[in-house]
């Protein structure tokens, strides 16, 4: 069926146009591909991109530790032992315990299993070297997460792609381990001695000891012999894409989170180092949700008036956040119910997705627009995508054009529909003739058949959401819970699906305190902030609501309020929020771990 619907869309858009539009993502707007990954996995990678300037390809893990079979903890455990990397564990306990503190602190089974053999999928960023063991295997299983994090932290002004071994800038791509302020903070005691090229170039000092963690990380690393080859061909290009979302501030609110974080915390010793990287997950998948979210919204806006709001009026998704973590179970309701408006708001987005790609084919190919005055659809697209919304709203001069165009297309299609038989994609496209813009109805059209022919379409986006939220984890924003959508009279059948609520985990809480509670300019001073004050950051920055109904959202006031002593409660019990009285302006945030300006202030080492 999938192929059948693909031909006939084919046969009258012909195969390039047919490559651009039938997909589930649009670069312009968000550069991933909206599909499930895991946030666990970005930071190895992003240390990798980081390094060598260029995508990963195929390493050597698998062939070093599988024992002709995907690599699994037993596996790892005998060749490390064989190896004589680590010594005092040949007994069947000492084989045990080793493996259990692979699987507990360095390496993740698949599905997140406990058993040693399971093949393993991910590994911690415990130590730089992680990023030379090449889990997950293909690097387009993180759909192009790390490389759109990597182009925020660089920040190149202009180019399609990230120019690797610029001598630029603290977060450098392609830069020795000692020029790059984010591998040198993860990779104590590591630096790079040949030429930056050189897979084998970076090299640890011995004498300098490493907690275990690290240490095994390191040697895993090191059994593999050299870093990962750089990616190359066709269907695996190298270069990292300079693509910003066109959720800008949200962009720039997560790299700005990112640098203070990292600057404050990474490189001291002051937090340990387990910490850290929770921390760093929460803070990917806050940047992560809030871009979606970000996107969700402006693309919204887009479809219905063709220009962009400014960025600083740009709409950030309101949710409602469950601060109970489900134990209340009103709170939790109310939270589903922010989720159930996210989802759907998620579901038109594929239809308008699909109406930019369309307009971005007829703008390169169809129209009388001078090539040479085209705007950049990158780093930055928003000039492009109001150039295609001024063809979206009537405002350009060849909109009429672009309506006759696609109303030619829906034509053909219809016709070519009939001819093969395929009602579905006939009824779709309706009747020619009928009020409305031809290009929107072909969208919706068009998207509608993609979605039913790979049985993904709005899936995709919501597997997207669930990962970046990751949902269920210790450290996501996320859960999810069974619940009825449609009962039937006998008991214990119906229809079932995912509730989706939004929780603060408790290292989203402490990553957020720890950020917010140093300045964003120079020097990260640390600044005094209020309870109240903290709320405003996450409703105003993040469109997280704690105390006050989201606008899409009726909620009693009374509901606000326990929802805001509960949060209340879990800051002083994580020792975050302190206060001498009732005064609200009194209830102080606090800091757990001190940055390491701070630190090296007092004299202490950081």
């Amino acid at each position: 069926m999938a192929n059948e619907i693909r031909q006939v869309v084919e046969s009258v858009l012909g195969s390039q146009m047919t490559l651009q539009i039938w997909t589930s993502t649009y670069p312009p707007a968000f550069p991933f591909t909206p599909q499930d990954f895991s946030v666990g996995a970005v930071l190895p990678m992003m240390l990798y991109l980081f390094r060598w300037g260029n995508r990963r390809g195929k390493g050597q893990f698998a062939a070093t530790y599988g024992a002709d079979g995907p690599p699994t903890i037993s596996s790892t455990v005998d060749r490390l032992i064989s190896d004589g990397a680590i010594e005092g564990f040949d007994s069947a306990s000492g084989r045990a315990i080793l493996g259990d503190f692979l699987l507990t602190s360095i390496i993740e089974n698949r599905r997140h299993s406990e058993s040693h053999d399971e093949q393993v999928q991910r590994c911690f960023a415990n130590h730089y070297y992680a990023s030379w063991i090449d889990l997950p295997v293909s690097a387009a299983n993180l759909r192009g997460v790390p490389e759109m994090v990597t182009a925020l932290l660089s920040d190149q002004a202009e180019g399609d792609t990230i120019e690797p071994f610029a001598e630029r800038g603290r977060y450098r791509v392609g830069a020795r381990i000692q020029d790059n302020d984010l591998l040198r903070a993860l990779a104590p005691a590591t630096s790079t001695t040949g030429l930056k090229s050189d897979l084998r170039s970076d090299e640890l000092d011995e004498t300098v000891p490493l907690p275990l963690d690290q240490l095994l990380t390191v040697r895993l690393a090191q059994g593999c012999g050299e870093a990962p080859a750089k990616a190359v061909g066709r269907n695996n290009p190298g270069p990292i894409p300079n693509q910003r979302p066109i959720a800008v501030r949200a962009g720039e609110n997560f790299r700005d989170d990112l640098l203070v974080f990292l600057d404050c915390y990474a490189g001291g010793g002051t937090m340990p180092r387990s910490a850290l990287l929770q921390m760093l997950e929460s803070a990917i998948a806050i940047g992560l949700t809030s871009i979606l979210t970000g996107s969700v919204d402006i693309m919204n806006r887009w479809a219905t008036s063709g220009v962009l709001p400014e960025v600083d009026e740009a709409p950030q998704f309101p949710l409602f956040f469950d601060c109970s973590s489900g134990s209340d179970p009103v709170l939790r309701a109310t939270s589903e119910e922010s989720g159930f408006l996210l989802r759907q708001a998620l579901n038109r987005l594929p239809a308008i997705l699909m109406h930019a790609r369309l307009l971005d084919h007829y703008v390169r190919s169809e129209s009388d627009i001078d090539r040479r005055k085209l705007p950049a659809t990158s780093p930055d697209a928003t000039a492009w995508l109001n150039l295609t919304g001024s063809l979206l709203n009537g405002s350009h001069e060849e909109a009429r054009d672009a309506r006759r165009h696609f109303a030619r297309i829906a034509r053909k299609l219809r016709d070519a529909a009939e001819e093969a038989g395929e009602l579905e994609l006939r009824m779709l496209l309706g009747e020619e003739g009928s009020d409305g813009d031809p290009g929107r109805a072909l969208a919706e059209a068009l998207s509608a058949a993609f979605t039913g022919s790979s049985s993904s379409g709005t899936e995709r986006l919501n597997n997207f959401l669930s990962s970046a939220l990751m949902i269920d984890e210790v450290n996501g924003l996320g859960k999810r819970r069974k619940v009825t959508l449609h009962q039937t009279r006998r008991k214990g059948q119906g229809r079932t699906g995912d509730a989706l609520s939004f929780v603060m985990t408790n290292p989203v809480i402490e990553y957020l305190v720890h950020r917010h509670i140093r300045k964003t300019g120079k020097g990260r001073k640390e600044r005094p902030l209020s309870y109240p004050e903290f709320l405003t950051i996450l409703r105003e920055r993040y469109g997280f609501y704690v105390d006050h109904a989201p606008p899409n959202l009726a909620v009693p006031s009374e509901v606000l309020q326990r929802n805001r002593r509960i949060f209340e409660r879990r800051l002083r019990d994580l020792g975050l929020l302190a206060g001498v009285n009732d005064a609200e302006r009194m209830k102080k945030i606090k800091w757990r771990y001190r940055a390491q300006q701070d630190a090296q202030v007092e004299g202490q080492p950081a």
